[in-house]
């Protein structure tokens, strides 16, 4: 857990964008309870640096997977929002650090429905998402599969992919479909290691007062740029909640799991997993003390 409580937070620095100032439940819940099956499941998709091209029909992959969860309300709101001018920025190229260790989500549940969502890599195999992305209450629960793609820009996939079926998340979200649990995992086949030459990120607990004064950075694949792209915005908190972070950083659907987290020096630390959102401000389910001990115990699995 990271200890620099006194140290001044920085926002990610990117070419376009400035900054406008203004218990039980978490019990862990899986798929799978041995990782030895995960070598059977092991796909390679594509090669690193190459183009690819995917052959599904335009748009099947740009329905965000909090619907998935939560389809009553598709018709009158949206799981994440811009609060008043958009204010992202794209993320290109996606070569370096933190942005190749952020990862599109291409989902496909057990009744073949396609979502997308956003993940991050705290270890060679493990990658942090919301539980949304990992278990669908509306879509059969958990999904048949889930293809990460690291650092991707278009057509252009620099540290190749690979499909998930082992998956995690916590009985909050799994059993009482709880926003403030809405957390979970992937682990990847043992011979998919992108973690390695990614690079991962940390994460850690912060108390009220920290968030409050830190800068938020968040980046992930937005559906309504087509879900290929990375984009980028920072802000501090609006508000903190025991288990939640409240922000008017502006997402849409497909951002859903992307890293909420803060720069020290060259540190980063997720403190929280961007999950929904209201017109009033976006969230995040925050790193508190049994989400960390989880965030741990998986990226343990994933070494």
């Amino acid at each position: 857990m990271s200890t620099e409580t006194e140290t001044e937070t920085e926002i990610e620095a990117v070419e376009g964008f400035k900054l406008t100032k203004p218990g039980e439940a978490d019990k862990e819940v899986y798929n799978k309870l041995s990782t030895e099956t995960e070598m059977a499941f092991s796909t390679s998709l594509e090669e690193a640096g190459t183009e690819f091209t995917e052959e599904v029909t335009e748009g099947v992959f740009t329905r965000d997977a909090f619907f998935a969860s939560y389809p009553e309300l598709y018709e009158r709101s949206v799981a994440e929002v811009i609060i008043g001018t958009d204010d992202r920025v794209r993320i290109s190229p996606t070569t370096t650090f933190p942005w190749r260790a952020i990862c599109a989500l291409r989902i496909t549940a057990q009744d073949n429905s396609r979502w997308i969502g956003t993940g991050w890599l705290v270890a060679p195999r493990t990658v942090i998402t919301a539980g949304h992305c990992v278990y669908m209450h509306a879509q059969g629960g958990w999904p048949k599969s889930i293809e990460v793609i690291p650092g991707l820009n278009d057509s252009v996939r620099p540290y190749g992919s690979c499909v998930g079926t082992s998956f995690r998340s916590v009985a909050g979200w799994v059993n009482d479909k709880k926003r403030e649990y809405d957390y979970g995992c992937i682990i990847l086949p043992r011979d998919c290691r992108p973690g390695d030459k990614t690079g991962v990120f940390g994460f850690a607990v912060k108390d009220n007062p920290y968030l409050l004064s830190a800068y938020l950075n968040l980046s992930g694949y937005p559906g309504d740029k087509g879900g290929n792209q990375q984009w980028f915005m920072a802000r501090k908190a609006k508000s903190v909640a025991p288990r939640v972070i409240y922000y008017e950083i502006d997402t849409m659907g497909g951002q859903s799991g992307s890293p909420v987290w803060i720069k020290v020096g060259n540190a980063r630390y997720a403190v929280g997993i961007h999950t929904n959102g209201l017109i009033s401000g976006n969230s995040a389910t925050r790193i508190v003390q049994p989400v960390f001990n989880n965030l741990q115990a998986w990226k343990n699995l994933g070494m």
